[in-house]
């Protein structure tokens, strides 16, 4: 916990998070644990660690820790004054994001995730696997390295892509047709996996034979060679990686993910931060609920879409500007010893500290207070206060989220 000097730093003032961890089974174990060496957790054996929560989603609230009452809700926390806690602006009563550390070791499912209207509709519907009625847009930055597929391979891409996998030709091109287009094969699959699931498997047999007795693979080739040996012919999520574009992200590269785009990151730590949902249509690669007639409603074809983000950079701060209205992510790399100014505040902001160690300086009743923070630490700063600067003890690096005014 931060040391204060005097009780008059307690009337407007940090708080520290605590937060809950997510030990999905796609997570990175043992001495790859990147979550747990961040919070300084001595790893259980064998135990992933996937994702660190932050924020005040019901699933995996965080609390705010307090010195005189211990840990309190986040979300009741803000809920008792929104207007000094939170924001000035009227369109949020509640947290509007959900901050998240994600260490992928293994391949996660494709997945879209809805906008608001379908959210909406797929909650009512089916509230047990649409927990919330919210659309969920989001950032991802990496912290060391990301790959992943995102988005839809060019229809250009697509027709060599029957070429050179004739199974998949064979399987998606009826004979009559004159041309080919994504889409279409795209939709098609879909309409095989519910009338005929079995031409599915036998396809990914067939590629899986002829992929094995080739002696020079592609990257694709060698995923889907990988995920069969660990997900099965059965699973139509083999054939739909052909469809979608390989990434990688080196440190600090950062994509947006909209509404119908799908995606299934592969390996990698970063920053993740969406609209606050956990609303996820998932297709394949997973043993959780997939509905792929869902998907096929929500997904958004563009070849000419740009998924990345370039931040734009002012001092020691990069922001990743990017098109919601929920949040705006940005990063502070702050050698030791410098300082930044945080100045006509109206927001609440929420950091985290990736490296190094620093303190945060503020003014209460007149007097200079003081608290320290270290690497793993996450902190709220609330709207009511207006001004704070920040100095590097050592080589430090924080990200941190600001609701756009």
């Amino acid at each position: 916990m931060p040391e204060e000097k005097n009780k008059g730093c307690l009337t407007s003032r940090p708080y520290r998070l605590e937060n809950t961890v997510q030990h999905y089974n796609w997570g990175t174990r043992d001495q790859n644990a990147y979550i747990a060496g961040l919070l300084s957790l001595d790893p259980e054996q064998g135990q992933p660690y996937a994702e660190l929560w932050m924020g005040v989603h019901p699933k995996a609230p965080s609390s705010i820790i307090d010195l005189e009452q211990g840990p309190l809700s986040f979300s009741s926390w803000i809920s008792e004054n929104p207007q000094e806690r939170l924001a000035g602006n009227e369109m949020h009563t509640t947290l509007p994001y959900l901050f998240k550390v994600l260490s992928a070791g293994e391949a996660l499912s494709i997945q879209a995730h809805p906008n608001k209207q379908q959210a909406e509709k797929l909650h009512k519907m089916d509230p047990q696997n649409y927990p919330d009625d919210n659309h969920k847009p989001e950032i991802a930055i990496a912290l060391d390295h990301l790959d992943a597929l995102l988005g839809f391979i060019s229809n250009q891409e697509y027709l060599r892509l029957l070429e050179t996998c004739p199974e998949l030709k064979s399987l998606l091109v009826r004979k009559a047709e004159t041309s080919a287009n994504l889409k279409a094969g795209v939709e098609r699959l879909f309409q095989l996996l519910e009338n005929n699931g079995s031409s599915i498997s036998n396809t990914n047999r067939l590629i899986q034979q002829r992929l094995k007795a080739k002696t020079n693979v592609s990257e694709t080739d060698q995923l889907f060679l990988k995920l069969f040996d660990s997900h099965g012919p059965e699973d139509i999520g083999l054939l739909f990686i052909f469809f979608l574009n390989r990434i990688h992200l080196e440190p600090g590269a950062c994509v947006f993910l909209a509404p119908g785009v799908p995606h299934a990151y592969l390996k990698g730590n970063i920053i993740e931060c969406m609209a606050n949902s956990d609303n996820v249509v998932r297709l394949g690669l997973t043993n959780k609920f997939c509905d792929a007639k869902a998907l096929q409603d929500i997904l958004v074809y563009d070849e000419s879409a740009n998924y990345g983000i370039i931040p734009t950079k002012r001092g020691y701060v990069s922001e990743y500007n990017s098109p919601t209205k929920e949040f705006r992510v940005k990063s502070l790399d702050l050698p030791e010893g410098e300082c930044e100014l945080f100045t006509s505040r109206t927001s609440l902001t929420m950091f985290l500290m990736i490296e190094g160690e620093m303190s945060l300086h503020w003014e209460g009743n007149n007097n200079s207070c003081t608290c320290v923070f270290k690497r793993g630490h996450s902190f709220i700063t609330p709207a009511n206060l207006s001004e704070f600067n920040i100095r590097a003890r050592h080589d430090s690096k924080l990200f941190f989220v600001e609701i756009p005014e």
